[in-house]
C-alpha cells in the first residue's frame, strides 16, 4: 500500500470523515469501509500461508474427475485461490475497492480465505480480524507512509512456512 498513495489518501479521507484524531475503535468498523478494504485486499495480497495445515479424506471422493481414497492427506493450497484471476480479475494489482460492492459497502467474499476453510481454519480468525482492523486503522488514521529514497521497497517475498517480505524501511509522517 505504501507503493499506492492515492489508496492512503482515500483511506484517510474516510478516516478523517467518520474518526478525526481520536483513536479508532471497533464501533467504527462499519463506517470504515475502504479501510476494511485495505486490510481484505492486504491479507489477500500477502496470504501469509501458501498452504493449509494437513487435512485427511474421510471416505473416497472425486474432485473434478480425480479419484482421491480415503485416508490420503490433502493440504488445500490457498495461494491459488487467493490469485486466481475468475475470482479476482487483475489479481497482481493492490486494489481495496474489490471489496466494496456498488453501493460502496464492504464484503468479503468466501475466496477471500486468509485464515483458512472449514473445521480446521484458524481458531483465532476472529480475534485476529478485529486486531488487524484496530492496528491498521489506527495507524493509518496517525500517519501517512511513504517511502525512504533511495530505499525503494520491492515487494519481494520470502517464502518458507510462512510468507514474510525482504527487509524494508519507511517514512511515517504524523497526520496531527
Amino acid at each position: 500500500m505504501i507503493k499506492h498513495p492515492e489508496i492512503q489518501r482515500k483511506a484517510h479521507a474516510e478516516l478523517d470523515e467518520f474518526v478525526g484524531d481520536r483513536i479508532v475503535t471497533l464501533e467504527d468498523k462499519t463506517n470504515l469501509k475502504y479501510v476494511n478494504g485495505i486490510i481484505a485486499e492486504s491479507q489477500r495480497m500477502c496470504n501469509l500461508l501458501p498452504m493449509n495445515i494437513p487435512h485427511k479424506t474421510m471416505k473416497d471422493v472425486e474432485v473434478m474427475g480425480y479419484k482421491i481414497p480415503k485416508d490420503t492427506v490433502i493440504i488445500d493450497q490457498i495461494s491459488t485461490v487467493m490469485h486466481d484471476e475468475r475470482y479476482f480479475p487483475d489479481a497482481k494489482a493492490f486494489k481495496p475497492e474489490r471489496f466494496l460492492d456498488a453501493n460502496g459497502k464492504f464484503f468479503q467474499p468466501p475466496e477471500l480465505m486468509p485464515f483458512g476453510v472449514g473445521k480446521r481454519a484458524c481458531l483465532g480468525e476472529g480475534l485476529a480480524r478485529l486486531e488487524l482492523f484496530l492496528f491498521t486503522a489506527n495507524l493509518l488514521n496517525q500517519f501517512e507512509f511513504g517511502e525512504v529514497e533511495g530505499k525503494p521497497i520491492t515487494g519481494e517475498r520470502v517464502i518458507t512456512v510462512t510468507i514474510s517480505p525482504t527487509p524494508w524501511v519507511c517514512s511515517a509522517k504524523p497526520r496531527y
